[in-house]
């Protein structure tokens, strides 16, 4: 059964209400794939596409709905437009936005029916390792006999591990192969579940029940919005303080003036002791720090791109350096500011999520 993608409507390809390569990477986890992509505008084109698909096609139908309608005669088999319906041979499948539910629980069971070989993929989301770093971290796993498939999907800091079986795969291979996995790149894998780092960490905070403090400098709040952004984040984060200025760092979080003169604002001592002032106040259980040079100018001694990322709690606050630098050189000032904020924000939210996830295992 071939999948073709229907997009129905000028405004669905414009607008990017439709994300071709989640659903390629979907459909690629099952081992198949979209044949063609054809684009109507009327009822007419939606007729003409449909004669030109295969009789035992599969159509996902993306769009402006009622030209889908007005060209099959505006009823299905329960005599409405349906989530799915055949005609024929051929299978619709209607998806007016992008519905990755609808992918997973309509689409792909509906091609396993017609399929005659059935893959399985456990995915590994991963934070902080290029493509290239988890290849040659992963390359005695990759060289399996058992044809067990790895494919790699990069975005950002963050690249899924997708590793594919089929059902006929023997479950001791496949058990053998996921710990294997998970032995050798665990240290960066944040979910095994299609979740954003934000609300992975959100959902590790909350199932701690810890009180979390949160202190800001070259992120700019932006830390404290990820995780606001999660329901129920009232339960858990007490307070952010973007300490931008070296004075708002001494005079709201304590730290000393000679850390600020002789090590400087971007400084592992620094960030320590602004999650120290958090923690002293008595006020949470959890504090994250960050501070760094977003650019496009640094603190002298220092560079754009280096910061120090803080996490940690009365017992013991660990510090972080991290250095992130865009590969793209054509960049204004502005958004390499941005790309720099945004991988401490990341970086942070990773280092938290670790966090919490040692201590519910020290627990």
């Amino acid at each position: 059964m071939n999948v073709n993608v229907l997009v129905i409507g000028k405004s669905t390809l414009t607008s990017g209400s439709f994300d071709f390569g989640r659903l390629s990477v979907l459909l690629a986890d099952r081992d198949y794939a979209i044949d063609r992509i054809y684009c109507a505008e009327t009822a007419d084109d939606v007729r003409d596409a449909i004669a030109a698909s295969g009789e035992d096609d599969m159509i996902i139908a993306v769009g402006e709905i009622a030209y889908l309608e007005e060209a099959v005669g505006g009823e299905s088999e329960n005599g409405k437009m349906a989530d799915y319906f055949r005609i024929g041979e051929r299978t619709f499948v209607v998806m007016p936005t992008f519905d990755e539910r609808k992918v997973k629980e309509v689409v792909i069971p509906l091609l396993n029916v017609g399929s005659r070989k059935c893959f399985n993929t456990v995915v590994f989301r991963t934070f902080g390792k290029s493509e290239a770093e988890l290849r040659d971290m992963l390359r005695d796993q990759i060289r399996n006999r058992s044809k067990i498939m790895f494919e790699f999907y990069p975005r950002g800091e963050e690249c899924e591990v997708h590793v594919r079986y089929s059902r006929s795969t023997s479950s001791s291979a496949v058990n053998d192969m996921m710990n294997s996995v998970g032995d050798v790149i665990g240290d960066y894998v944040y979910a095994f579940k299609d979740v954003s780092l934000a609300d992975s960490t959100a959902e590790l905070l909350l199932l701690s029940g810890a009180k979390l403090s949160v202190a800001e400098s070259f992120t700019g709040g932006g830390l404290a919005s990820s995780l606001i952004a999660y329901p129920g984040m009232s339960k858990c984060l007490v307070e952010s303080v973007v300490a931008y200025s070296n004075e708002a760092k001494q005079t709201r979080l304590g730290v000393s003036s000679e850390v600020i003169e002789k090590l400087g604002a971007v400084s592992a001592d620094c960030a320590f002791e602004m999650a120290s002032g958090l923690l002293s106040g008595g006020r949470c259980d959890i504090a994250v720090a960050t501070t760094g040079n977003a650019g496009p100018t640094a603190e002298p001694g220092s560079s754009v791109g280096l910061y120090y990322i803080a996490v940690g709690d009365k017992d013991a606050i660990h510090v972080y350096e991290h250095y992130y630098m865009p590969s793209d050189t054509s960049l204004t000032d502005r958004q390499l500011r941005e790309a720099i904020t945004r991988s401490g924000i990341e970086t942070a939210l990773f280092e938290l999520g670790k966090y919490l996830k040692n201590t519910k295992r020290r627990n």
